[in-house]
């Protein structure tokens, strides 16, 4: 009785943690969908000077409030870096690449920096949607058939 519980635990938990990794493909999808828009408001708000970067960023999808207190810089790490479990390395670092350029310049210079990295945040988006497409059934047949096998020695 205990045998057959415990190989009912061990299918379960396999099963709950394929649908947390195919779960953690998809929201970084939408947190990079995220990014996006917050770009594309980004770039509406300088276009018709809105104000600075704290006033320009405050929309964004997370809640985030940016306060003139700190440099927009360190504030955007420690936003970008409270994603770091759900995006990959690559997103990471591009995303912490965008401040470098950004309150540097001209009107017309800056729109074109947001707008490339919009273009970037694209390509990122059509990668998460291959690795959703690729991946999702495999995280989640993947951890519940250990669960089985396992549960299989078990018996």
């Amino acid at each position: 009785m205990v045998k057959m519980l415990l190989c009912i635990l061990l299918i379960f938990c396999g099963c709950v943690i394929g649908v947390h990794l195919s779960q953690k493909l998809l929201r970084r999808r939408e947190i990079l969908s995220g990014f996006d828009g917050m770009f594309h408001r980004a770039s509406i708000r300088i276009a018709y000077n809105a104000g600075d970067l704290y006033e320009v960023f405050a929309d964004n999808f997370a809640g985030q409030e940016f306060s003139h207190a700190l440099p927009f810089s360190v504030q955007w790490e420690r936003f970008v870096k409270g994603f770091s479990y759900l995006l990959s390395k690559e997103d990471v670092a591009m995303l912490l690449e965008f401040t470098k350029e950004l309150g540097t310049a001209d009107c017309e210079s800056q729109l074109r920096h947001i707008q490339m990295y919009s273009r970037l945040i694209q390509d990122q988006i059509a990668d998460a949607q291959e690795a959703i497409r690729t991946k999702s059934k495999m995280v989640r047949i993947i951890p519940a058939a250990i669960g089985m096998i396992l549960s299989l020695l078990l018996l």
